[in-house]
């Protein structure tokens, strides 16, 4: 016997005053935990699943956006890499409990069971300065589209939902360069992304669009006042640069050396290292105009985004979002939080109706925090509370995604949620980060003519074909590079080649067998080892296309994975269909390559829905057999296939890689995609 003093502190941890007891003979550990009055743990997740045993004092307990209340002779149960965050909130009583937490049945994700929450998914809405590219599209929009596409197939209501970024500065700027006015220029870039998406089967279910409706300008300023009267808007006075004309130079206007890592930035965000600037900071700042550049005293409002820091240090290390992102924002929470101006003298944007500020207007990506607001709240209209209470049922109730590039992170993980907090609105679940797409080993440029358009690809090549591109080269965590020749000896090798080759042979033999599916028969050790690859990729489908593991890259990679491993099980199978001796074991490779096609259709889904319905037809899948959520399964036997109209899937001319890059034509506009 040995007595055990569980309270008493030996590490702190996680903000826990605590002790750790070894069980011997067990894979389950213990602690005593103690958290201080009023304190609040860091938030964090793990490997093990765990339970809190509370024995003393009252606290909360949040994880994935909800919440419970526990006191003495509660208990909580996390499952493996859940995030959680335990609150004291007794003003003088310590929080107690016991910790008891092991390893083994934890899952790979942190997915929780949220199938019967609505998703909401946001692709940062583009800036109508031009069309999109190849890099634009590889980053939110399609990645969205994909991500509602697989919700939509479990069963799930998901919406996903843009718009128009019209008050960016680059708009103005494009309009002087190309003779229009703003709203022109707004106008005709607007109309060429919306079609650029619907030639890439991205369809929307809502879209921001500032200038349609009076009443989200109105909801905009109803915010901004809001925010004001609890305090979190404050007028101050500071050195800012200006034009001889009174334009102040800030965002597309300005470019110099970013403060933070002295790469080249415009002014207020640098989109190399993703960190904020006030203008004035920029080394060597120029005016985009060749204006010369003068300093004043200029008043102007800022948001308190530095009051915010404990809080969002905790959301930042409970929500669901990758390293880099992550990492950019705890710097900045460490190094201290800048407080964002949100207004700017400009004749272009929405003007700000606080006394004293009718001259400025709203900074665009504060503006944008209530964008998504009003299309979360479903512009129906109304007071600005009832637009807020909708989009609270959504925010709190809901699972939020947003989708977007990482020069857009800080924006994302740390302005926007500090906006929803003030506000009383839980901030989004999940943040899918894309970083750059470089073309040929150098960086899109449109002033250089090293891009691809989105219309140009589209035009060249079928729709999944491009969608495939794209997404089996997005760059997840790490910058990629899309080289035109390689894209297209890929599609032709896995797809053209191979997977006709395997659909052929399928059909070949199910005409021997009435044109009927089979169930497996006698198995040889290389088909078991097939149907342990095909288990893998059926898992690995799952992780692909759940809520924290979300990559359509790594979808892309499993079509491919399952085609090229097929293939070549499906050759070193055909002495089997020979005669009748080897019967039982040429119906297991049958059925087995049917499985194969079910998980090429499964992946191929959300990305390349043609191929997906032409497979479905041929094996004659029931919806549900699409969704990737569940295990696959063999096919039932005698189930009739549709073989009369095989799929052939076409060849690509490797001619496409070239004319698909523009020509350099110094008269061509050279409008700056967004």
């Amino acid at each position: 016997m040995k007595k055990i003093s569980m309270f008493e502190a030996q590490t702190r941890s996680y903000n826990l005053d605590c002790r750790y007891v070894q069980l011997a003979g067990s894979n389950a550990n213990l602690m005593g935990c103690v958290l201080a009055p009023g304190e609040q743990s860091e938030g964090h997740n793990h490997l093990e699943q765990e339970i809190f045993i509370f024995t003393d004092g009252i606290g909360r307990v949040e994880t994935g956006g909800h919440v419970v209340d526990v006191g003495p002779g509660d208990a909580v149960l996390f499952e493996g890499f859940e995030n959680h965050i335990i609150t004291n909130t007794s003003g003088d009583a310590p929080l107690r409990f016991h910790s008891i937490y092991w390893e083994g049945g934890a899952r790979t994700s942190t997915q929780t069971d949220d199938t019967e929450r609505d998703l909401l998914i946001f692709s940062t809405p583009p800036t109508p300065n031009g069309d999109l590219h190849l890099g634009h599209l590889s980053g939110p929009y399609l990645a969205a589209d994909v991500l509602r596409r697989v919700a939509a197939r479990s069963g799930r209501k998901a919406r996903h939902v843009t718009g128009r970024d019209d008050h960016q500065t680059y708009v103005e700027t494009c309009a002087r360069r190309e003779g229009m006015n703003s709203m022109q220029c707004a106008d005709h870039y607007a109309a060429a992304i919306r079609a650029t998406w619907q030639s890439f089967g991205i369809p929307l279910n809502g879209f921001i669009e500032p200038k349609a409706d009076a009443a989200y300008a109105d909801f905009v300023k109803a915010g901004l006042r809001r925010l004001h009267e609890r305090g979190l808007i404050k007028e101050i006075t500071a050195p800012a640069y200006f034009e001889p004309s009174g334009i102040q130079a800030h965002e597309a206007h300005i470019s110099g050396a970013c403060p933070h890592c002295n790469e080249s930035s415009d002014g207020n965000a640098c989109e190399a290292c993703g960190r904020p600037n006030h203008c004035v900071d920029l080394g060597g700042a120029k005016s985009k105009t060749g204006a010369p550049l003068e300093i004043r005293e200029h008043k102007q409002l800022v948001f308190r985004l530095s009051s915010f820091a404990d809080q969002l240090g905790q959301y930042v290390k409970t929500a669901n979002m990758p390293a880099h992102a992550l990492a950019l924002s705890l710097r900045m929470i460490r190094d201290g939080l800048p407080d964002i101006a949100i207004s700017h003298r400009s004749d272009w944007g929405i003007r700000h109706d606080l006394a004293g500020f009718e001259d400025q207007v709203v900074y665009v990506w504060f503006e944008m925090a209530f964008g998504y607001l009003w299309a979360a709240g479903a512009d129906k209209g109304g007071s600005f509370d009832d637009q807020i209470a909708r989009a609270a049922l959504t925010y709190n109730n809901g699972d939020v995604t947003h989708c977007y590039g990482f020069d857009n992170a800080y924006y994302h993980t740390l302005l926007f949620p500090a906006v929803y907090m003030a506000l009383g609105l839980t901030p989004p679940s999940t943040h899918i980060v894309n970083e750059l797409l470089d073309l040929d080993g150098a960086k899109f440029s449109t002033s250089r003519r090293h891009l691809i358009w989105g219309r140009d690809l589209i035009r060249s090549v079928p729709l999944d074909y491009a969608r495939y591109m794209l997404m089996s080269r997005r760059p997840e965590g790490r910058r990629e590079n899309f080289v035109p020749k390689a894209a297209i000896t890929e599609i032709n090798s896995i797809f053209a080649e191979k997977l006709n080759r395997i659909i052929e042979r399928f059909a070949e033999i199910a005409k021997v067998m009435d044109g009927k599916s089979c169930e497996p028969g006698a198995w040889l050790p290389d088909q078991r080892r097939f149907f342990a690859f095909l288990q893998r990729q059926d898992l690995a489908q799952q992780d692909a296309a759940s809520a924290d593991g979300f990559s359509p890259r790594r979808l892309a990679a499993n079509i491919r994975e399952i085609i090229e491993e097929c293939e070549a099980f499906q050759a070193t199978q055909s002495c089997l269909f020979a005669d009748a001796s080897t019967f039982n074991y040429a119906r297991t490779a049958q059925a087995l390559t049917g499985l194969a096609l079910t998980l090429v259709a499964r992946a191929a889904d959300p990305i390349m829905p043609e191929l997906a319905a032409q497979l479905s037809r041929l094996l004659e899948l029931k919806e549900a057999e699409l969704a990737i959520h569940a295990t696959a399964t063999f096919m039932p036997s005698g189930r009739q296939l549709a073989l009369d109209n095989l799929l052939v899937l076409p060849h690509l001319d490797e001619s496409v890689a070239e004319h698909i890059m523009p020509k350099f034509d110094g008269a061509a506009t050279m409008a700056l995609a967004s």
